[in-house]
């Protein structure tokens, strides 16, 4: 108590003895190489008042209210000296800068702050100088643009695209080989079988910057193919700063309507978890055994285990709200004499209402008849979707730097729950023919853990830095409820299980823990050259387990168009009576539960080596050993026993070159080996069935991991602030390419498979330019031409390729070559902006355009056609007015997807009209949002 007492008193004093003061704060870089100058000075000019830049090249500086002339300085470095830089009582001014080495420029550079202010010079000099190919974006152009979230802000980095606001595709290589990152660690998203995290959940205010590699160094991570988004928190926030937002969305379509579509959940839904409304009634290993011939004893039973389950089956009409949010974040940088103190702290809740009126799922297949290119319809399912979605985010981080020690902390706590509710028909249009009404209801909790700790040390000859991280992820989906009723004819209703008319109701819960350790060594030699040299391990976990129960109609009770009159009392089975709708399962379903575990090994050297005074190499190597095991049933029924299911050494090389044309003008080159790894789902026996779209996914134990070799070369020009033109081209050889396709069965079921040869050819262009103080405009894509090869792709256990089922399946007049796209692969992704503000900034406004072309996502098979996901013309508007006389107050007015466009999934084939596999419309929706900054 008493040393919390001291802390609080000695901030006190801290905050008093800073408050007829302001803060200059900022980064020094080397200017040839963009690195932070450990130790460079900067002091206020003819004065003692001075401080010293970290080993990341962050310093701080304490100054009187005024008007100063500001000195870095740097042993064998140019002298820069900035006047008229102006600091004010209690707040921050904030400057970035570049210094050159004096053997190349021996005078000392005088320039004044209004020539430098409100410049991208971090991140633009990191871009310039790294050793990968990289693009990104920084905190001071989420200051100028006014994004909120990072999901808004990553749509304008070169060939990136943001899917659903939330996850990052580079390149428009799908999920699976585009990997997020959190300060150079890999983290688990809510779900834990994507690479990619959910990014809206991290406020701009909190990001230094997000970097996306494009290119492979052996001091990242082996499983890295389009590239990797790697955010950069905040640990040592540059002022005081605590803000509040409250914000709303309202979609004419979705919301404040009087027939939204929902069901009954919990009281704490809106917490994001349940509060046990929809928990099993009873032991998760309960058989309740078949009520025909139960005894007296097994009757009562029954009868009991029945009556425990809600009865609430079907979906119902209620008005709904709008979309709204709240967040808060508060952070500080204290500067004591020997050690400076960071912290942030931050709070997001968000609750979005979706209603779907007209949401269609369909499956077809081609006719027998090569002579008809029409496809044929085999079922549809189509009806109305409602979603109550509600996630909050807690971070909390702390940090310490000495003079050449730091060390960081921050936990992330991520908690979502999603209540659905769907009601329509469900048509089978072949072999069986009938129509079902159908009510689905579901709630899937997600959460995620994450703590992670780093240690920085910068001693005489070298740098260590390690870092640390343990993760904990639960997806707990309880009482998924489908109910289908017949409609038969003359108005009447049955439980016809030959058609698949029945009650179905499942429990899911997956539980993952995950650790990781890294460390890196970084040692300087001869004319600033680097040797590096790392370790990484990391250990992952997962139990999923299924437990189902289905009910049935014993004798003949009357059924009706109302799916909560089947489980009234008086419809439930007796044994007395002999009728009734009674309860029947085995529990845990042993066939769709596992465990899985895997780890993974990691070594590196690498070295930067200056050959020519303007031509840098980069090479090295890393090794990563991986395995995974197996717990549970094989697709054949036998009980694996941690079965060893991967066990692979990879060594990864890599090379790059870096010639510098001019100081500010790069042409690169390079070449590394990757891989892809199979996920825990992917790379099991796991049956995931999806109630709402009546489809199934099913895993692939004999899947193996994806080799890549890829080639890049990249031309960039950085000619003024913030302004910029670079040209890339690149190519990557895939083997083992892991796609997923439609199940050779069923066109409702979907498997992955390990493709054969596959190739990407891509070109890249950026432009970034400001016409005026006030106006700036920006445009980048990426054209990819993918190819596989379906001759060394086998189908079958016949040993039949791809391109043998395909040639069977021709139409007549269709011809056919021996390759087709990658899935996964977007041919080509557009971003543009264009952005405008007055003299002061205080008003902006930005508008954001992205597509990615219509890309082919599910590989058909045989009769059953390919199934591509259609281009999305993502239009948006973004304005903020900064308001009172400090501009403390801001307001922000958006439109969401200007254009309404829809998200829709097709089946295509020779000759035939596209049809639908899924279609979304998500409407335009409206954003206002008030922040305020203490």
């Amino acid at each position: 108590m008493r040393k919390t007492l001291f802390i609080l008193v000695l901030a006190v004093i801290t905050t008093t003895t800073y408050a007829q003061k302001g803060f200059l704060r900022g980064k020094i870089l080397d200017k040839e190489f963009g690195d932070g100058l450990i130790g460079a000075t900067v002091s206020k000019q003819g004065t003692g008042i001075g401080s010293a830049a970290d080993f990341d090249g962050n310093y701080s500086l304490a100054l009187d209210a005024g008007t100063h002339t500001i000195v870095f300085q740097f042993v064998s470095y140019q002298t820069i000296t900035i006047s008229d830089v102006v600091i004010t009582e209690g707040e921050l001014t904030k400057l970035d800068v570049e210094m050159g080495s004096a053997s190349t420029e021996l005078e000392e550079v005088v320039v004044t702050a209004t020539e430098i202010r409100d410049t991208d010079i971090a991140l633009l000099t990191v871009q310039k100088r790294s050793v990968n190919t990289v693009d990104g974006i920084s905190s001071q152009t989420f200051r100028k643009v006014g994004d909120s979230d990072l999901g808004a802000a990553m749509k304008r980095v070169t060939g990136v695209s943001v899917q659903g606001g939330k996850y990052v595709y580079v390149r428009g290589l799908g999920d699976r080989y585009s990997k997020t990152t959190l300060n150079g660690m890999g983290i688990p998203g809510l779900d834990p079988d994507r690479n990619a995290v959910q990014i809206d959940i991290f406020p701009t205010n909190t990001i230094e910057n997000v970097v996306v590699y494009k290119t492979f160094t052996p001091d990242l991570m082996g499983d890295f193919a389009g590239g990797i988004v790697d955010i950069e928190t905040k640990s040592f926030p540059e002022e005081k700063t605590t803000n509040v937002s409250f914000g709303v969305g309202f979609n004419p379509e979705m919301h404040l309507r009087n027939d939204a579509i929902t069901y009954d959940g919990g009281g704490t839904d809106f917490l994001g978890f349940d509060d046990g409304t929809r928990k099993l009634p009873f032991d998760k290993s309960t058989f309740i055994e078949n009520a025909v011939g139960a005894n007296a004893v097994e009757g009562a039973q029954i009868e009991g285990f029945t009556r425990a389950f809600d009865s609430q089956l079907g979906a119902k009409r209620a008005s709904n709200f709008m979309n709204y949010n709240f967040t808060f974040n508060h952070g500080n940088q204290i500067d004591k004499e020997k050690v400076t103190i960071g912290y942030n702290a931050i709070f997001s809740y968000k609750k979005n209402e979706e209603y779907y009126d007209r949401v269609t799922f369909g499956e077809t297949i081609k006719s027998n008849d090569k002579s008809i290119n029409d496809l044929q319809g085999e079922a549809i399912r189509s009806g109305t979707i409602g979603n109550k979605d509600v996630t909050w985010n807690a971070l909390v981080g702390g940090a310490l730097k000495f003079e050449n020690h730091s060390f960081s902390a921050n936990i992330l706590r991520t908690q979502n729950g999603i209540s659905s509710a769907f009601e329509g028909n469900s048509a089978d249009l072949d072999d069986n023919p009938s129509v079902l009404a159908v009510d689905v209801l579901t709630y899937s909790q997600r959460s995620v853990t994450s703590g992670m700790l780093i240690g920085k040390h910068n001693f005489d000859k070298f740098k260590v830095e390690w870092k640390g991280n343990l993760n904990w992820s639960r997806i707990y989906e309880p009482d998924f409820r489908q109910t289908q009723i017949e409609i038969e004819d003359e108005g009447t209703f049955g439980l016809n299980v030959g058609v698949g008319a029945g009650v179905d109701r499942f429990y899911r819960d997956l539980n993952e823990t995950g650790q990781s350790f890294k460390f890196d060594v970084t040692y300087p030699f001869g004319d600033k050259n680097k040797l590096k040299a790392g370790a990484i391990s990391t250990f992952k976990k997962r139990d999923f387990e299924v437990i189902e129960y289905l009910f049935v109609n014993r004798g003949d009770i009357a059924i009706t168009e109302d799916p909560n009159s089947l489980l009234q009392s008086e419809n439930i089975w007796t044994l007395d009576k002999g009728v009734g709708i009674v309860a029947r399962g085995n529990g845990i379903n042993p066939s769709k539960t596992f465990d899985a575990r895997q780890s993974v090994f990691g070594a590196y050297v690498m070295s930067e080596m200056n050959i020519l005074s303007n031509l840098k190499a980069i090479y090295g190597v890393r090794a990563e050993k991986v395995m995974m095991y197996y717990t549970g049933e094989d697709q054949s029924g036998e009980e694996l026993d941690d079965q060893e299911t991967l066990n692979a050494l990879d060594i990864l090389p890599s090379a790059n070159l870096v010639y510098s044309l001019s100081e500010d003008m790069n042409l690169r080159g390079s070449y590394n080996r990757t891989l892809a790894r199979p996920s825990f789902k992917e790379k099991s026996n796991a049956q995931i069935f999806d109630p709402i779209s009546g489809r199934t996914f099913i895993g692939n134990l004999d899947v193996d991991e994806t080799h890549i070799s890829n080639f890049d070369v990249r031309w960039e020009y950085f000619f003024g602030r913030g302004e910029m033109v670079s040209f890339s081209g690149f190519y990557k050889d895939f083997s083992g390419h892991i796609e997923m396709i439609s199940f050779d069965t069923a066109p409702d079921q979907v498997t992955i498979r390990n493709a054969g040869k596959s190739t990407v050819t891509g070109i890249e262009v950026e432009f970034r330019k400001n016409i005026t103080n006030n106006l700036a405009f920006g445009t980048n894509a990426s054209f990819v031409k993918s190819a596989i090869d379906m001759k060394e792709v086998i189908v079958n256990t016949d040993g039949k390729t791809e391109y043998e089922l395909r040639q069977e399946n021709l139409r007549d007049g269709e011809t056919m070559e021996s390759t087709r796209d990658m899935s996964g692969q977007a041919p080509y992704v557009v971003n543009g902006y264009l952005n405008i503000s007055n003299n002061n900034k205080s008003i902006n406004a930005n508008i954001s355009y992205n597509v990615q072309g219509e890309t082919l996502n599910i590989v058909g098979s045989g009769r059953f056609p390919d199934i591509y996901t259609k281009s999305f013309h993502s239009l948006n508007l973004n304005v903020y007015k900064d308001l009172g006389a400090d501009m403390k107050s801001r307001v922000t007015l958006g439109v969401n997807n200007i254009l309404g466009a829809e998200r829709e999934n097709v089946y295509k084939s020779y000759e035939a009209k596209d049809e639908v596999y899924s279609i979304f419309q998500p409407g335009r929706t409206f954003t206002a949002k008030y922040s305020y900054t203490f």
